[in-house]
This record gives structure tokens, sequence and C-alpha cells, in this order.
């Protein structure tokens, strides 16, 4: 499997803070069966905006450090880019923040609303080559509230990143229920850890790999840990199933239903 979100570049973000610890992250991840991961350090307007050639330079010495201690796992470049207009001067095609330098753009959501501008910010990102891959949409509210916006993305080309924790219950009943949901409606289409630390929020994907080949099965499984994962690091096109009607839990029955369940 591979790891498409984590914070494991040190005291370039919120995520590792020294590279004991980015070390520590990868020899787990390692021990967990992670076959390669993808350091996308925040990349937001204002807050957090270091330079690509830095994120390179950095993921560049984390392997060299990495080696040095014996920990054999490949390290790609990439970013997770907070959506903001003014964030597509630096994003002018493929390469740029694009993981492994690539076509495949991880691009997160203000964390409580979905702005207005938000489909032309993607229709933008493609026009340039670009394909946006959406970070933890099961976390987001607004998605939770209506899935069918998710719906609409990934027929329009845009992809999706779970987060581990999320279907294992660490972020909460409401955010498992939603994972839940996307991936029984083939509206996941790659895992990653985000991981930050050592301890709560890790680079161990072993128990949500357990819990998504419970839910859909192994061969659906892999595709989304294996094969999405090798495509989008490839620069390679991924085959997205077509999504019909979205299947809520029986115990639900629709929408209203749906919604009443999760916002209890």
């Amino acid at each position: 499997m591979f790891d498409l979100h984590s914070h494991i570049i040190p005291g370039i973000d919120d995520g590792s803070k020294y590279m004991e610890m980015s070390l520590a992250m990868l020899q787990m991840a390692v021990e967990n069966g992670t076959k390669g991961i993808v350091a996308t350090p925040h990349i937001i307007e204002g807050e957090w905006l270091p330079a690509w050639d830095r994120v390179l330079a950095e993921c560049d010495t984390l392997r060299q450090e990495a080696q040095k201690a014996g920990i054999e796992i490949p390290i790609f470049p990439g970013g997770e880019v907070a959506i903001h207009f003014d964030i597509l001067e630096k994003l002018k095609g493929p390469g740029s923040y694009c993981i492994n330098g690539g076509r495949y753009l991880l691009v997160e959501l203000p964390a409580n609303h979905i702005p207005s501008f938000t489909d032309d910010f993607f229709f933008a990102l493609q026009a340039r080559g670009i394909t946006p891959i959406l970070a933890h949409p099961e976390r987001h509210p607004e998605i939770a509230k209506k899935p069918e916006l998710l719906v609409e993305w990934i027929g329009k080309g845009i992809l999706t990143q779970m987060n581990g924790t999320s279907i294992t219950g660490h972020m909460g009943e409401r955010v498992m229920a939603t994972a839940e949901l996307l991936l029984v409606n083939n509206m996941v289409h790659s895992l990653g850890s985000d991981a930050h630390r050592i301890n709560h929020r890790n680079t161990n994907l072993t128990p949500a790999i357990k819990k998504i080949t419970e839910l859909i099965g192994i061969k659906k499984t892999q595709s989304i840990t294996v094969e999405n994962s090798n495509h989008i690091i490839s620069g390679k096109d991924v085959d997205i199933p077509t999504i019909s009607d979205i299947q809520y839990p029986k115990k639900t029955k629709g929408i209203m239903a749906w919604i009443g369940s999760i916002w209890k």
C-alpha cells in the first residue's frame, strides 16, 4: 500500500517537529507494510508557504537520513494545497506541489465551509493540466450533509483521498459514518495517513486497511491503496468508477434520515 498524505518533513509545517520524529514515523510505516509515502506539507497562503524547491530539498534530506538509519521506503514530494485563488500564481501547470512533481495535486477545503469559488478553482487547475485530489472529504461537514456535492465533483474528474483515522473512528462517529458511506459508493480513490506525529495521528495504516477490506473487499481495497496510488505517483490515468444513486445505509433510508443520523 501507499500513503498519499503525510506531514513527514520535519519543521516545515505543523507536522513532524524534528528529524528523529520523522524517522520514527517512517519506521512505523515500513513495519506496517507501507511501500511508499508522499510528503505533503501544508501550502497555505499567508501561513505556510514553503517554496517548491525547499520541499524538494527537505524531502531529499529526509531520504538520505532514512537511508543512513536503514529505513527503506520511497519518499515522494508533494503538498497539501489550501484552496485560495492567489495560490494559482504558483500553479502554472503540472509540477510544483503536485505529487511526485507530476499532474495530481492534493487540495484541501476550509474546515467548515465550501467557498463559492471552489468549482472555478478546480476548473482552473484542470485547465492547466492538473488533476485535483480532494483531501479527506469525509471530514467535511458540508459534504457529510450533502454527499451529492462530491458525486458532482467526481463526475468532473476530481479524485478523493480518505484518511485512515477517519474510517477507524479516531475522528469521531460522524466522520467514520461518512467515510463508510463514501467507500461503499465508490467515492474514495486513494488513502493517506495525514500523519503529523508518532502517536495519535501516525503512519500506521493497518487498522484502516482492515476496516476498508471488511467493508468493500480485498479487490477494491487494493485498487484504492495500490493500483490508484501507483498511477497517481506515476502520473498515469486513474480509473474512476461511475457513481449512480448514492446508496444510504438501510437503517437511514434516504438523505434526510442520513442527515438526522449523523447530526444527532
